[in-house]
């Protein structure tokens, strides 16, 4: 294993299995051999990116992409099953909105790197336990207040609703498009290593001892 490791991680904020897998990685960062480096960088990949910017009915969109009732009540068992596998709780039932990422990609790529994973965090946690409707400025605003990167909520409001970090967003998604990445969490482990999907903390294991 690399005494230094580099992980991108391709994500959206309203992907369930994204949630899974950084919960993963982060338990397998944990299993590193004293004195093993590793940076996780954080690349933006919208699965809707044509939702509008007010955001969209969520079992609407779901069933629309899924093809029925059934399936969408499926689906949304499978989340509660496999994310308690994480230690992670998802409450679909509170769920009203698909709203569009832009700016919770926007706040992501303009938080200092430190601070980057627990935002993140704090994003599903908010999305995807509460409800919060994420495309809205002011909840996100609030989101990071509470996540230590800011003091200054509307200087962060404006900062955002002017484009601040939207170019680093674009480019995420234009590298994502260059790896042929067609569906999240998406890992590169040392720019040489592709993982497609969610992955247990054992198989992550296997991959950096191999890297």
């Amino acid at each position: 294993m690399k005494k230094n490791l580099t992980i991108d991680v391709y994500m959206d904020t309203i992907c369930p299995w994204c949630r899974m897998g950084t919960t993963s990685l982060r338990s397998a960062l944990k299993q590193l051999p004293e004195g093993t480096k590793a940076t996780v960088r954080w690349h933006a990949y919208q699965l809707n990116p044509g939702i509008r910017l007010e955001g969209e009915d969520y079992r609407q969109v779901m069933i629309s992409r899924l093809g029925s009732n059934a399936l969408f009540e499926a689906r949304m068992k499978q989340y509660n099953e496999t994310g308690a596998h994480f230690g992670l709780t998802f409450n679909m039932d509170i769920v009203k909105y698909t709203p569009n990422t832009t700016l919770s990609h926007q706040l992501i790529a303009v938080t200092p790197e430190d601070l980057q994973e627990q935002l993140i965090e704090n994003i599903y946690t908010a999305y995807f336990e509460k409800g919060i409707n994420i495309g809205d400025v002011d909840e996100l605003v609030e989101i990071a207040r509470a996540s230590g990167v800011t003091d200054d909520a509307a200087e962060l409001k404006m900062r955002l609703l002017k484009g601040d970090g939207l170019e680093k967003v674009e480019l995420g998604q234009r590298n994502a498009q260059k790896l042929g990445i067609r569906g999240v969490p998406y890992f590169v482990i040392n720019e040489e290593i592709r993982l497609s999907g969610l992955q247990s903390p054992s198989e992550f294991i296997k991959l950096f001892e191999n890297s």
